[in-house]
């Protein structure tokens, strides 16, 4: 996947020891069932990158069927806490979404910012949250975006609410020299 990175220093030199890992849908799409799959790439829009971006979803479908995911049907809001407290208490909990909360109203984007923040004292866990979104969608990381940085087209990166950096749509760029001081 090419990434365009405006900070190599940006780049972690290891990848992180994964222990656990889980995942939470509406509507989880059974990456065995090639009608689901079918459908989901035609999900992605035409134009010049089409082609590569077809690729990456096939390559994606195979990686998932080799090792399924846990993938849990349901809410996001009900099955956080539930689903967060299987996760091994020594490691730490990295709770990670990207284009979900736009999906949602006001009042349930901030019952889910609610929801993380308190999340590691309800299940006793350290908690990471990271949340790739756009502008708009909770106030006060808007809040919090450095004087005359310009998100348009592009989405907004954050640990623990903070933003990090700007990240471009499907993963085409990575952009913290903004957030830097």
């Amino acid at each position: 996947m090419r990434c365009r990175i405006d900070n190599p220093g940006a780049v972690p030199e290891s990848l992180p020891d994964i222990v656990w890992r889980a995942g939470i849908d509406l509507a989880p799409i059974d990456v065995r069932d090639a009608d689901a799959i079918a459908w989901l790439e035609t999900l992605i829009w035409p134009g010049p990158v089409h082609d590569e971006r077809i690729g990456r979803l096939r390559a994606a479908v195979e990686v998932a069927r080799a090792d399924p995911p846990r993938i849990v049907a349901g809410d996001i809001l009900e099955l956080l806490p539930e689903v967060a407290a299987e996760s091994p208490p020594e490691a730490t909990l990295v709770v990670f979404h990207s284009a979900v909360l736009l999906y949602l109203g006001a009042d349930e984007r901030r019952r889910f910012a609610d929801l993380v923040s308190a999340l590691g004292e309800r299940v006793n866990r350290h908690v990471v949250w990271i949340s790739n979104e756009t502008v708009g969608t909770l106030p006060e990381i808007d809040g919090r975006m450095p004087h005359g940085v310009d998100p348009t087209g592009s989405f907004v990166q954050t640990i623990d609410g903070m933003p990090v950096a700007l990240a471009g749509q499907h993963g085409a760029a990575y952009e913290v020299s903004p957030f830097r001081s």
